[in-house]
């Protein structure tokens, strides 16, 4: 099927699929919108529609990344640990339904409390400490390049920017640093275009409150220990509407039931793959695991 390969977007990385995500973000205050699948290569990769260039993404984002820092949703400087009025001011942005609104709704839920009575975040917030979420992701936004989106849709990925990084590339796991000096004293070094639309990605993934926690869409088991985060490929054009519902969909449960492989082909998915989230014991910072296909058509 002929359409624009976003070779640098493989689907086996939860950055990238969060990134080709976020390729569809840029385009939702559009009259018409990318419809995205995946290829059935080996190891997929993301394509749109032929009237979607690279060159027309990049271009778009640097249109759109500036509108999103406008918005209330990466404005707090006390990032997401909210108080409950806090919160529910924080969360009503939302209902202005402009660039970045949406990402208030996928970060926390009202109700949703730790034990010192803060905001719970999506299983997704990797950061910890002294890092601030928001403060990271505008920092990405604000100095993000044209070239670094190029280069990030085409591929292959380098790792030359010292913007932040959000840790939502397997590459940011520690099976993947073994060198031969220590690294903790070197300057992480990152891909801005493809963690610039990742943070877009996020808006398609919303959290709920439960009586001890917040849900994510996409993952499941405890915050500390047991967590994953499930995605879907398929390999027919999708729209925004069709994928997000997709996204809803594509479960943890193992073994795949007989009644899901019918629903699974029925909406012509190629892959559902997780990844386990990590968290460290000092700090709660998380990464992502080597992904694993949950199953496969073939």
């Amino acid at each position: 099927m002929t359409g624009t390969h976003l070779n640098g977007l493989q689907g086996t990385n939860p950055l990238a699929f969060l990134a080709a995500l976020g390729v569809q973000v840029l385009f939702e205050h559009e009259d018409e919108q990318p419809r995205l699948w995946w290829s059935d290569d080996v190891v997929p990769h993301a394509v749109i529609d032929s009237e979607y260039s690279v060159e027309r993404v990049a271009d778009q984002a640097m249109k759109v990344f500036p509108l999103w820092l406008k918005s209330r949703a990466l404005g707090p400087e006390v990032d997401v640990k909210f108080k409950p009025e806090g919160m529910r001011e924080y969360l009503g942005t939302a209902r202005q339904h402009g660039p970045g609104d949406a990402l208030t709704a996928c970060l926390v839920a009202e109700g949703s409390l730790d034990n010192k009575g803060e905001a719970k975040p999506s299983d997704l917030y990797f950061t910890a400490g002294q890092q601030r979420f928001l403060k990271m992701a505008r920092e990405v936004l604000e100095g993000v390049e044209h070239d670094d989106l190029v280069h990030g849709l085409n591929g292959p990925w380098s790792y030359q920017s010292k913007l932040p990084s959000l840790m939502w590339d397997v590459t940011d796991d520690r099976i993947y640093a073994l060198s031969a000096s220590d690294p903790s004293t070197d300057k992480k070094l990152t891909n801005p275009g493809a963690e610039s639309l990742a943070v877009l990605g996020l808006s398609c993934q919303p959290v709920f409150a439960d009586r001890d926690r917040t849900l994510t869409s996409g993952c499941a088991g405890g915050w500390k220990t047991g967590g994953s985060y499930t995605w879907p490929l398929w390999t027919n054009p999708a729209g925004p509407g069709a994928v997000r519902s997709l996204l809803a969909q594509a479960t943890h449960n193992e073994p795949v039931s007989a009644h899901q492989v019918r629903w699974y082909r029925s909406w012509s998915l190629s892959k559902v793959i997780r990844s386990s989230i990590r968290r460290a014991d000092q700090g709660g910072y998380g990464t992502f695991g080597p992904p694993e296909t949950v199953w496969s058509r073939e």
